[in-house]
């Protein structure tokens, strides 16, 4: 079976479609010892992101272990995750924003 998602870091609470997976898809997730199965609640497309937990509006988005966004409405797991609903933090991080 060929690896659909990635989720980078145990801490992340994002992963990353490898394939686009359909709508009721679940996917296994394994980042060092942590295991995540996550029902996805619409279609996510390739490279896209989707909530491996639920996420609520002020929280951070994390990927590969970084803070990448902060949630702008409230983000059920198997979620797509983008700017519908987050606003991206890392320019801003590094002080080019």
């Amino acid at each position: 079976m060929a690896l659909e998602a990635i989720m980078f870091d145990p801490t992340d609470n994002t992963a990353v479609a490898l394939t686009d997976l359909p709508e009721g898809k679940t996917v296994k997730l394994t980042a060092g010892r942590e295991t995540r199965e996550v029902t996805l609640t619409e279609a996510i497309t390739y490279q896209h992101k989707f909530s491996t937990m639920p996420v609520a509006k002020g929280d951070r988005i994390l990927k590969y272990g970084q803070v990448i966004g902060e949630a702008t409405a409230d983000i059920k797991t198997g979620e797509h995750v983008h700017i519908h609903n987050m606003a991206g933090l890392r320019i801003k991080a590094a002080g080019k924003a």
